[in-house]
């Protein structure tokens, strides 16, 4: 089931960067770098560049990452300029040199060679040199041989993130991911025999699933991640914006969660004990409605009514 992008909704293709040489996004952030229940964890500073390449080759379901991609295969050369910019970012921010995490991050496969050519394995291992950590994303059917090597050259700890979303069986085929638990159980495996990290994303609040079903099934795909051995699960609120799942929207098939639906998910994870020692858990707001504006006592507010919902 492929996503209609004839549906998507229009973007002024003016603001959407046709730069190669230019990142779609850098910015500077805090991250949890473990976890342990009851204790404060510790913070690393994370370096995230949201790359600019060329689309990925699957299109799966869920995403709607297509839409900053790039129309042609990546030019040699351009990710290293663009890493080169963050880094700038970077010490211009934060003032340092080395250590912390980055997040390399392409809207796709980062081994697949029309994504990231593979004659700038080199130049980037070196840029990534002064860090501890650095995550890219990359489905496990994809360039592995080329990922592994890439992993035993790197100075840092290589972390491998991937798009679970969902483990429901009646929902594999629907997402289009073309990876069975299995598959991801074993690819898990070469992971951890590699010393490389996992990271897992996984999505809440998937159409097809009544409101209790999706609870069930998200709690069910931390804990096969977790017991697949990941270091991070990240949980993001299923949202409209790639064409196929506006149109589900406006047919009625489908409605976002909101903030608090995904904060109780949150909230039922976090005191898993399963989860008590890691992986660290995180909950991705992007998508999700704004938190409700609390009004002082001089303001005056509105009656609400029937379409006003408390979140």
């Amino acid at each position: 089931m492929l996503a209609s992008r004839g549906d998507a909704v229009v973007v002024d293709l003016e603001r959407r960067n046709r730069d190669a040489n230019r990142p779609n996004s850098v910015f500077v952030e805090l991250e949890a770098a473990n976890r342990h229940r009851g204790q404060q964890p510790e913070m690393t500073q994370v370096l995230t560049l949201l790359l600019a390449s060329s689309e990925c080759s699957l299109r799966c379901t869920m995403c709607d990452l297509w839409r900053n991609t790039l129309n042609e295969p990546t030019p040699p050369g351009a990710l290293p300029e663009q890493i080169r910019l963050g880094l700038r970012h970077w010490r211009e921010q934060t003032g340092r040199e080395s250590g912390g995490t980055i997040k390399l991050y392409n809207s796709g496969n980062f081994f697949d060679p029309r994504t990231t050519p593979s004659v700038d394995d080199e130049e980037i291992l070196r840029l990534c040199e002064p860090f501890d950590r650095v995550v890219v994303e990359n489905h496990p059917l994809i360039g592995t041989r080329r990922l592994f090597e890439f992993g035993k050259r790197l100075r840092g700890k290589l972390e491998i993130a991937v798009g679970l979303e969902c483990i429901a069986p009646r929902m594999l085929e629907r997402l289009n991911k073309r990876l069975r638990p299995g598959q991801f159980f074993q690819f898990a495996k070469h992971l951890k025999e590699a010393s490389i990290d996992l990271r897992v994303f996984l999505i809440h609040g998937l159409p097809w699933l009544a409101p209790a079903e999706s609870y069930a099934w998200t709690i069910a795909s931390a804990r096969f991640a977790a017991a697949a051995g990941a270091r991070h699960i990240s949980l993001l609120p299923c949202r409209t914006g790639n064409g196929f799942m506006d149109r589900l929207a406006r047919e009625g098939m489908f409605c976002p969660p909101t903030r608090k639906q995904m904060r109780v998910v949150m909230a039922a994870l976090e005191n898993d004990p399963r989860f008590d020692h890691g992986p660290v858990l995180t909950l991705d707001t992007w998508g999700l409605e704004p938190e409700p504006v609390e009004l002082s006592e001089s303001v005056t507010a509105e009656p609400k009514n029937d379409a006003t919902h408390d979140v």
